[in-house]
């Protein structure tokens, strides 16, 4: 029996798109930060401090961790265009589809709130698959 891949189920995604027409600008929408996964209780509380703010959240994505602020990019315009798009930057250039949040599901698990946060961990602790959120739906709001 084939090994289950672990992280983003990519088969789902189309694979013949090749610009950015008709998009919501998802990618606009949404400010991700790389961050390290919580290991001391020190760092536990200074996240779930985090995940009391409105517009926070915190993804993981094959088992990376990333902070999510909900906050439209200054240079998206009202028609979900970039006003600067012949000078945007190279991280914007090449973040192209089908790699985006556009296409399904782009994290494995989503923690929206300290409690979320809280049941994640525990059930890592103890070696089992930790629960889905049970917070809101994160949703760009472009989408």
């Amino acid at each position: 029996m084939p090994k289950k891949k672990r992280g983003r189920d990519d088969s789902r995604k189309p694979t013949d798109v090749k610009d950015c027409s008709d998009c919501p600008a998802m990618c606009c929408h949404d400010l991700t930060i790389d961050m390290k996964k919580p290991r001391t209780r020190y760092d536990i509380d200074v996240l779930k401090w985090k995940l009391n703010y409105e517009n926070i959240g915190v993804y993981i994505r094959n088992r990376r961790w990333h902070l999510i602020i909900k906050s439209k990019c200054q240079y998206l315009g009202e028609d979900n265009l970039c006003t600067i798009y012949d000078k945007r930057d190279d991280i914007c250039r090449n973040h192209m589809p089908p790699n985006c949040e556009r296409f399904g599901e782009w994290y494995d698990r989503m923690i929206t709130d300290p409690d979320d946060l809280e049941a994640y961990l525990a059930a890592e602790k103890k070696g089992k698959r930790p629960p889905r959120a049970k917070g809101k739906q994160w949703v760009s709001k472009g989408a």
